[in-house]
């Protein structure tokens, strides 16, 4: 590996410079990774001499469009705003791309109203803004070019190119790019803005000093460190410092795959690419611990990196105490805007408590005592300006020097006295754990204008939202009639505030008479006072914002079909975000946020707890109107969390018996069945075609090893073959991120099994065990008594390819006919009476309808695969022998275990020899059988299979 080469970083080159530097000393150094499945070591990078070219490409697309078409004079450079909701490394490409192109670049929240941006771009100069091309986006910059020429300002609106054409752009009369030279300090490169919570954002503007200041004289090598930035927005603060000190340090930063449309954010995504792309470091807002920290498997996770950085805002004390407890690595970023870095992001810390940070060498502290404070270790913080620290915007000045007020109280670390930690504001700002800002003041003045109310507090310090307590000006008999009163005022003062300060009408906590609101000696309510009188309140509202419980009344049992899901999806929508939302447009490209999204979850959850049972309404992921952002979509997720609950409640139909509660009502893809002891990789084994795990109980009770299944469920995607197992592999690293790996499947899921284990291998990951329960991919090419086959059997024709599929169904049958359990034979009865037409689904329980569909659609799929290995030409003997050597290139040793009256039963008699081993020793290098004297269903539940299972890659 080519050594790292630090950059010189004593403001003799330009941040443009120091990036090119990059390109020919480092090239093939990556500054970007991101996940990709496809990719062998699970992630793709794109390395210094990729970026450059991106970045360069992109302003010559960027300078081509500034000028309508051609190459424009950009003398004197003017200021190009970006709004734009895309991926992060887009984003990059378009932040770097405008500096590249010679103007400087303004980074917009997407999170603003129109009123907000059209009074940045106002103030700040823009000239051209850069918008992405979906629906929010658009509507907000149409609306703020509106509100802008109304005052006379013009600006021209320019759509962002997307990542293909950055990568495909070949045209070779692009004019040249102004050669890169040192610039003055003072230049402005980057234009970034305060909160939007008021009505008038502030502008701040950053200069090459104030990079040169942050990361120079002396940049710290941070070449080996991978960091998981996927929670930083680009035109936050935090995403601005993670990628600027990627650019001094060499840290790579790892990101969601490069696309043109955003990618939601959600922790789950955010841990799972985390692991997948090897990232040693985590830099996220509080909120993402939040949520992980109440996953035993997630935290598990987290205590694999080296520390988690915070950012952007407090962290909630007792989730930290808890993190910290289980051993996760915490550091707190402290920092601003204005400033940059205060905190130094290193370890010296820790151990001393994980809110508490030391400050940077070139910080220039000024520790002021907090009047009235009798402990003396609370102190205002102040940062003057010196040679080492440059301050944006000063807004005072100490000794005759320019300084910053932080408005911050730090609290002093009682036994080291170089350590703080943040306790409170000086201001009214709330802080809250996303990393956003809320001032209250505009949102409580419009408030308190109603006449309901005499005055307001809102509150959300180390929460991910905002609420706010009223004192009514009467008194109230009601409080729903009260909040509906107030609701037009409510949605008045929304209209004009970010989306994070925004109000939820649950959130309204009203002040009781037994306690008003204490005030001051000039009449003004006592923030601080009137917080801590009502803390319990506070804290009883988030609770119940964040659990509804089902509506009391008896349930409905009746057939819930996709119309009503619509219905109730359509209802939550419409409601949260805006009635004219079609079906199948996404969500947040039409202005929903992580609060939003909250909301329109909670609503569904309080419609579906009078139909279906509350244990199964509360298993809702948190994240499911995330993963199905449209209302189509979202409807379709109801309707199968219905299916699902009738698996939960019909317990007495069930293919096997004895099923604990911890398997009935998991909803997880991968149920681990029993953990593996330390250092002990556990066998993974795929389901059967019905996709329930049911059939592993034996397992679970019998197993000494670590043992995990996968299983079928609601976010399972069962478009074809290759989606699915692709769901099962990704799974799969997200657990056990490294090898070595042993793997199983049953039944049907052999060739799931196999599939996976082929793409671990593909991906570099030693599997030590592939072990097929009373199955192999080539079954379905097996001569059969009834109906075989010839070596010019074509299924391209789509008679034969109908026969087969019925062949295959029968055979199906026939062997299921056979079980004890009376499930099995009217499963049978019902898979072949659907099959030819007779019944529907709505005519069995829906556990029966979902096997059928598992099953039998399910076979169709995997079959459709297995054509495909053959190439062009779909007659048997291609298909056979594509088949043959797609599963000869599995390096893993192969055990199948066959039941003596099992699937070998429905091989023609006359072929059962040739076909001893259901044709894997046709194919596998290493291939051991071991047959057990059983039928199919009652294999896995034998202590010989158990025994061996367990012999195999411990």
């Amino acid at each position: 590996m080519t050594p790292y080469t630090l950059p010189c970083a004593d403001g003799s080159l330009s941040l443009l410079q120091v990036m090119e530097f990059h390109a020919k000393a480092n090239p093939d150094h990556p500054l970007f990774r991101y996940d990709s499945a496809s990719a062998r070591e699970g992630y793709e990078d794109i390395t210094w001499r990729q970026a450059m070219n991106l970045f360069d490409t992109t302003a010559q697309i960027i300078r081509r469009r500034l000028g309508g078409g051609a190459a424009v004079d950009l003398t004197p450079p003017p200021v190009v705003g970006i709004l734009a909701s895309t991926s992060a490394i887009l984003y990059a490409c378009l932040l770097f791309g405008t500096l590249r192109a010679g103007c400087p670049v303004f980074l917009l929240s997407t999170r603003n109203s129109d009123v907000a941006i059209a009074h940045l771009i106002a103030e700040s100069g823009v000239k051209y803004l850069l918008v992405s091309q979906d629906a929010h986006m658009q509507d907000i910059a149409r609306k703020a070019n509106g509100i802008l020429q109304s005052k006379n300002v013009h600006i021209t609106l320019i759509s962002i190119p997307t990542y293909e054409e950055i990568c495909a752009d070949e045209h070779e009369d692009r004019d040249a790019l102004p050669a890169l030279e040192p610039i003055d300090d003072d230049h402005v490169l980057i234009i970034a803005h305060s909160s939007g919570s008021t009505s008038f954002p502030k502008i701040i503007p950053l200069t090459q000093k104030y990079f040169i200041k942050i990361y120079g004289p002396r940049p710290v090598d941070l070449s080996t460190t991978v960091q998981a930035a996927h929670g930083a927005a680009m035109f936050h603060a935090m995403g601005i410092l993670s990628i600027t000190r990627a650019v001094f340090s060499g840290m790579v930063m790892s990101l969601f795959p490069p696309t043109t449309n955003t990618v939601i954010t959600t922790p789950e995504r955010v841990l799972s690419s985390a692991l997948s792309t090897k990232s040693t470091t985590i830099v996220c807002p509080p909120i993402f611990l939040e949520h992980w920290a109440h996953d035993p498997a997630s935290v598990e996770k987290l205590r694999t990196f080296a520390h988690i950085l915070i950012g952007g805002g407090p962290l909630t004390r007792s989730v930290g105490d808890a993190l910290d407890r289980s051993g996760v690595k915490l550091i707190v970023g402290y920092g601003t805007t204005e400033v940059g870095p205060i905190s130094q992001p290193v370890l010296e810390s820790y151990g001393h408590g994980w809110e508490y940070f030391q400050f940077r060498a070139s910080s220039e502290p000024v520790l002021v005592p907090v009047d009235g404070d009798t402990t003396g270790a609370l102190f205002q913080l102040i940062l003057k300006q010196s040679a080492t620290n440059c301050l944006v915007l000063p807004n005072m000045e100490v000794d005759g020097i320019l300084a910053y007020d932080t408005k911050d109280i730090l609290q002093r670390h009682p036994t080291v006295p170089t350590l703080y930690r943040v306790y409170g504001r000086v201001d009214d700002q709330i802080m809250h754990s996303n990393g956003e800002k809320t001032n209250p003041g505009p949102i409580e003045q419009i408030l308190a204008q109603d006449p309901h109310v005499k005055a307001a507090i809102m509150f959300g310090r180390e929460r991910s939202h905002a609420g706010v307590i009223i004192a009514p000006s009467q008194d109230i008999l009601d409080v729903e009639s009260f909040r509906d009163a107030i609701w037009p005022t409510v949605e008045q003062a929304n209209a004009t505030a970010p989306s994070h300060s925004r109000l939820f009408k649950d959130m309204i906590v009203l002040a009781t008479p037994s306690r008003p609101f204490q005030v001051s000696a000039k009449g003004t309510p006592r923030r601080q006072a009137i917080l801590e009188d009502y803390a319990q309140e506070i804290d009883a509202a988030y609770v119940a914002f964040n659990r509804v419980a089902a509506p009391a009344g008896p349930q409905v049992h009746g057939k819930f079909s996709i119309n009503d899901a619509l219905e109730i999806v359509r209802g939550q929508v419409h409601t949260n975000v805006r009635p004219s939302i079609s079906d199948n447009e996404n969500l947040f490209d039409a202005g929903a946020d992580s609060l939003v999204a909250a909301r329109i979850r909670r609503g569904i959850i309080h419609v579906l707890g009078g139909r279906i049972p509350e244990m199964v309404v509360q298993a809702l992921p948190d994240d499911i109107v995330f993963m199905s952002p449209t209302i189509a979509q979202l409807a379709s997720f109801v309707y199968g969390v219905s299916i699902s609950a009738s698996a939960v409640t019909d317990r007495s139909d069930l293919p096997y018996k004895n099923v604990p509660v911890s398997i009935l009502d998991n909803k997880d893809t991968i149920v681990r069945l029993r953990e593996p002891a330390a250092g002990e990789p556990p066998l993974i084994l795929v389901h059967g075609g019905t996709g329930f795990i049911y059939a592993f109980v034996y397992f679970q009770k019998h197993f000494r090893t670590g043992l995990w299944a996968i299983q079928v469920v609601t976010e399972t995607p069962c478009t074809n073959f290759i989606t699915q197992t692709d769901f099962y592999y990704r799974k799969i690293k997200e657990v056990q991120p490294t090898g070595p790996y042993r793997i199983g499947g049953y039944s049907s899921g052999v060739f799931m099994a196999y599939r996976i284990a082929k793409l671990l291998e593909e991906h570099g990951d030693n599997v030590i065990q592939l072990a097929l329960i009373d199955s192999s991919p080539l079954l379905t090419l097996a001569p059969r008594a009834v109906d075989p086959y010839t070596a010019e059997t074509d299924f391209a024709d789509p008679e034969t390819l109908k026969a087969h599929h019925e062949r295959g169904v029968r055979g199906l049958c026939a062997l299921m006919r056979g079980y004890k359990n009376p499930w099995w034979p009217k499963f049978a009865d019902y898979t072949w009476e659907r099959w030819n037409g007779r019944k529907s689904e709505e005519e069995v329980s829906e556990l029966m309808a979902a096997a059928y569909e598992n099953l039998v659609v399910g076979s169709v799929k995997a079959f459709e695969f297995a054509l495909s290995l053959g190439g062009e030409q779909r007659v048997y003997t291609e298909v056979m022998h594509g088949m043959i050597a797609w599963m000869g290139e599995v390096k893993a040793p192969v055990t199948l275990y066959k039941a003596s009256r099992g699937v070998i039963a429905g091989i023609a008699p006359e072929a059962q020899k040739e076909w001893w081993a259901l044709g894997l020793n046709w194919c596998c290098a290493e291939l051991q059988v071991v047959e057990v004297d059983v039928d199919h269903n009652d294999i896995v539940s034998r202590d010989e299979l158990v025994e061996d299972l367990q012999n195999i890659g411990t």
